[in-house]
């Protein structure tokens, strides 16, 4: 997920978002995320939508 937060958000996007998939282990929550990282437009709408 980190890649491809990274390739349409930039690195430093990539960077928080990770912090955050550390700490999750349920499977449908990294789908969640996954799909949030498609949807959203900017790097503000995804960090919201996963809670940052």
């Amino acid at each position: 997920m980190g890649r491809l937060a990274t390739r349409k958000f930039g690195a430093a996007t990539a960077e928080r978002l990770s912090r955050v998939l550390r700490d999750i282990a349920d499977p449908d929550r990294l789908a969640e995320i996954a799909d949030a990282i498609i949807d959203c437009d900017t790097d503000k709408e995804l960090l919201a939508r996963v809670g940052m």
